[in-house]
Formats: C-alpha cells, sequence, structure tokens
C-alpha cells in the first residue's frame, strides 16, 4: 500500500510540473514575440501596423529614426523589403544613396504605399517610384534627378527643395494644397504673420520648381497649373490691403493669370448681362422711341424690351455700334464703360486663347 501511494505521486507530481512549465515557457515566449515586434504606430490606424523585429529602440531597423542608412546596401535592402510585403508607410530612409532604387510594384492594386516615409536628403536619381504613393510624408531637399515619378502622388506630402531636373512627372497627384500652403491659411487665420509669409514663401518655390519640370517635359496644361498656384502664392505674400495684392486678385478673377481663357468668358457674359439689367431700367432708345422697363407695359412687353437692351449690350460690348439703338441719360455712361471694357477684355482673351493653343 504504501509502495503504491509513493508510486502514484512519484508519477503525479513531474506531470503537473512539466504542464506548468510548459505553460509558463509558452507565455514567456508570447510576451517576447509581442515585446519584439516593432513599435510604429501609423497615424491612419493599426489597419497599417508593422512586424518586423524591433531593435533596442523599440522600432524595426526602417522605422527607427536613429538606425544608420548610409550603408552601400541599403537600397538592395529597401528594394527586398519591399517586395517581402513589409510595412513601407513611415519609414525612416534619411540622406540615404538610393540610386537607381525601383519600387515599382508590378499587378493590380496600385504601387507601394510610402504614406508617412521620409526620405530628406536621400539621393534617388533614376529612381523607378511610378505609381508610389508618398502622402503626407517628406522628400525635402531629395534628389530626384532623372527619376520616374509617373502617376505618383505626393498629397500633402513637403516637397521643398526636391531636385526635380528631368523628372518624369506626368500625370502626379499633388492635391489641391501643399502642405505649407494649408498650414500658411492656418497660420494667417491665427495672425501669425510671420510663419505664414514664410510658409507661402516655401509653397511659391514648390510650386515654381513644379512648373520649371512640367515645363521641360512638355506638360504644358499642369505647368499652367501650377504657375497659377505659384502666383497666388506670391500675392498671399502681400500686404492684405494693398493695391498690388487688389491688382493681383484681379488679374486671377479676369483670366487666371493668363492660363484661363474660361474665365474671360464668364466675365464677359456677366458683364453683358449686368448692363442690359442696367439698360433695362435705365432706358435705351430706338427711332426716338423709349425702350425699357415700364410699370404700365405687360409682362410680354417688358420682356422684349429687355431683350432689346441684351442686344444693345452685346453690340457696345464688341463695340459693332449698328446706330440703331441709342443710350440716354445714365446709360450712356454706363455704354461707354462697357465699350471700353469691352474691347480690352476681347483682347485679352485672344491673348490667353493663344497662348494656350500655342502651346
Amino acid at each position: 500500500m504504501s509502495n503504491h501511494s509513493d508510486s502514484t505521486n512519484f508519477n503525479t507530481a513531474p506531470s503537473g510540473t512539466s504542464a506548468e512549465n510548459e505553460h509558463q515557457n509558452s507565455t514567456l515566449g508570447n510576451d517576447s514575440h509581442a515585446q519584439s515586434c516593432c513599435q510604429y504606430l501609423d497615424p491612419d490606424g493599426t489597419a497599417h501596423k508593422c512586424s518586423e523585429i524591433a531593435g533596442e529602440s523599440g522600432f524595426c531597423f526602417w522605422h527607427d529614426e536613429n538606425a544608420p542608412k548610409d550603408g552601400a546596401d541599403v537600397k538592395l535592402r529597401l528594394e527586398a523589403y519591399a517586395k517581402s510585403g513589409g510595412q513601407l508607410r513611415g519609414i525612416i530612409v534619411k540622406r540615404a544613396d538610393l540610386q537607381d532604387v525601383n519600387l515599382v510594384k508590378h499587378g493590380a492594386g496600385g504601387g507601394y504605399d510610402l504614406s508617412y516615409a521620409n526620405f530628406y536628403r536621400s539621393n534617388m536619381t533614376n529612381a523607378h517610384l511610378f505609381n508610389a504613393k508618398f502622402d503626407h510624408g517628406s522628400l525635402m531637399k531629395a534628389d530626384l534627378h532623372d527619376a520616374n515619378i509617373h502617376c505618383a502622388s505626393f498629397i500633402n506630402c513637403n516637397l521643398l527643395g526636391v531636385k526635380l531636373t528631368d523628372t518624369k512627372i506626368d500625370n502626379i497627384k499633388i492635391g489641391n494644397t501643399l502642405q505649407q500652403e494649408e498650414e500658411g491659411r492656418q497660420a494667417e487665420k491665427k495672425r501669425d504673420m510671420e510663419k505664414a509669409l514664410d510658409l507661402f514663401e516655401q509653397s511659391e518655390e514648390i510650386y515654381r520648381d513644379l512648373r520649371k519640370a512640367s515645363e521641360a517635359q512638355g506638360i504644358f496644361t499642369m505647368a499652367g497649373y501650377f504657375l497659377q498656384k505659384e502666383l497666388t502664392m506670391r500675392r498671399f505674400q502681400m500686404p492684405m490691403y494693398s493695391t498690388q495684392r487688389a491688382m493681383s486678385k484681379t488679374v486671377d478673377l479676369f483670366c487666371g493669370y493668363g492660363e484661363s481663357p474660361i474665365r474671360v468668358i464668364f466675365f464677359s457674359l456677366a458683364l453683358i448681362l449686368l448692363c442690359a439689367i442696367i439698360y433695362f431700367y435705365m432706358g435705351i432708345q430706338y427711332a426716338g422711341e423709349y425702350v425699357g422697363y415700364a410699370a404700365t407695359q405687360t409682362i410680354e412687353g417688358n420682356f422684349w424690351a429687355f431683350s432689346d437692351c441684351l442686344y444693345y449690350s452685346v453690340v457696345t460690348f464688341t463695340t459693332l455700334g449698328y446706330g440703331d439703338f441709342i443710350p440716354i441719360g445714365m446709360s450712356r455712361l454706363v455704354a461707354a464703360t462697357e465699350a471700353f471694357t469691352g474691347s480690352f477684355t476681347i483682347a485679352l482673351f485672344v491673348v490667353v486663347f493663344v497662348k494656350k493653343m500655342t502651346r
């Protein structure tokens, strides 16, 4: 009996101890694995969590700001990391030699997502970045000489000082406003004018670089858009209520700094309609008879009177001057102003239209 009892105790105790050890080892293993994962936190949520092994800093090599990226093999490592499906969002690759790097993702689903990535002062000459996404990231002072960034996205990306000599920039996306432009508007609202002026100056420089790169590639439609934005940023640096800023705004409204013929057309139509309304209420003459609004007229009579005033406004704007209708009273001042403005606007339209077409 005693031997049986001892035997039972002997067989049971070690078995329980082994199970506990295995459970503890498994728990420690899981904790160790959890602690070894990169601590990168993506601004857009945990869907973009990095699963790479972390170093002593708590971040993986690519997300560690202090990890040196100036090695000769960094380009090959980055290409291999991208092809293996590594988390490219938020990587920090400052001052790296990435000449000829190939970050083109083949197949459906778009290019590589490099949002929030930092390529400050990196050498990316002759890089292949077709359809890549650099939204909210930084390419500040990066060298993209001879690179292919066709169809790439740079929405809210810091492009200050980026070198775009001979860079293929067809169909790139930069959004409606630059990062500096949006921050400048916010600073202006807060009355921090010193900061706002600095940010608007940076925005002007970026748009100028983009315009020059577009012109060099023969993409004149894109170059025209960047010219408008460049001159708009220059206007924002002028004193708020100055004559210079008012004149710049007027030119922008009239023709988009010479890049928007459609604005000239809309202005012309608006002026013709406005003057027609004024003639309708002030009156004009036809064969010695009054033409204009009269409370005693029927709705149909007033309608035809307005159509006559509209016709006279078109004739006056184009300076045809048939002489069948004659302005009277204050209508003569309006007619003179419209004729002068019309001749100027038509000439402006010809200049802007020819400029766009000859490109």
